[in-house]
């Protein structure tokens, strides 16, 4: 009976070390995973000229970046220094209403490069973990493209093909730990297209992202707790905004009410991360 418990004991113990183990593995793995998608969206943000921050952390951020300008400007001396100054200020960015900034496409190429390191560390994990070798090929194949867009400085194809490389990612996430839904994820990815066709004048494919990105909604909200509540209430109220202008086929505003559903989503993304309820 002794024998019978203490092996009993050692069994469990063994199991539950297991059992930690792999659930360091994955959040390792996942690790890796973030930090791709983390490069992904920056990316993203470079070539669209869209900030994948919400508007309060820009604000903030802009208000450190002017204490520190003021502090260098107060070391400087004479004319020269006063025309830096000068342009610095006009080199600022601009609004989302205003025409998009210039890509500095050799940040984009370094960018682009840093995700195929990243990938080239986790793409045997991947497979390990369980994701399917399509998805793994689709990822891949993504991405080349998008070396090449940015490599000919094709704008337009260049932040479709990103935004799509962000979307082979959500598949993954699908086999790991995440307190956010990868359908959350996915619903960022609609949006952006939406703001994207729209700039192009593509209104038959924003349309039908926008439709996409509704049903898509429509399935998050159903399994929406309601400790975030409040918070997909305002993702709720942005896609509606976004809708009507959509309907009327208003790119600039298409643009402004894109990034305050994706500013929503964000919040509600770091609202799951934290655990905060409602």
């Amino acid at each position: 009976m002794f024998s019978f418990i203490i092996n009993g004991c050692s069994s469990n113990n063994q199991q539950q070390g297991q059992e930690q183990q792999s659930s360091q593995e994955n959040k390792k793995d996942s690790d890796k995973l973030k930090k791709i998608e983390t490069n992904v969206e920056s990316m993203i943000a470079m070539l669209s000229g869209i900030p994948n921050k919400p508007e309060e952390e820009q604000e903030e951020e802009q208000e450190g970046g002017q204490q520190q300008g003021s502090q260098q400007q107060s070391q400087q001396t004479g004319q020269q220094g006063n025309q830096q100054s000068s342009q610095q200020a006009t080199q600022q960015p601009k609004g989302l209403l205003q025409p998009k900034p210039e890509v500095n496409w050799e940040e984009a190429l370094k960018s682009v490069e840093k995700t195929h390191t990243q990938w080239n560390d986790y793409a045997a994990q991947a497979a390990k973990d369980g994701i399917s070798k399509n998805n793994i090929d689709a990822f891949s194949t993504a991405l080349n493209e998008l070396t090449n867009h940015i490599g000919a400085k094709d704008r337009a194809q260049s932040m479709l093909a990103s935004n799509i490389l962000y979307l082979h990612l959500t598949n993954f996430w699908t086999l790991y730990d995440s307190k956010i839904p990868p359908d959350l994820k996915k619903l960022k990815y609609y949006i952006r297209n939406v703001m994207y066709y729209s700039d192009m004048s593509e209104w038959p494919k924003a349309e039908s992202n926008f439709n996409l990105c509704g049903n898509l909604f429509e399935s998050i909200r159903a399994t929406t707790v309601k400790d975030q509540q409040e918070a997909i209430n305002k993702v709720d109220f942005s896609i509606q905004e976004l809708k009507r202008v959509v309907m009327h086929k208003n790119a600039p505003l298409i643009k402004l009410k894109g990034k305050l559903a994706l500013d929503n989503i964000l919040s509600l993304e770091k609202e799951l991360e934290s655990g905060n309820q409602g």
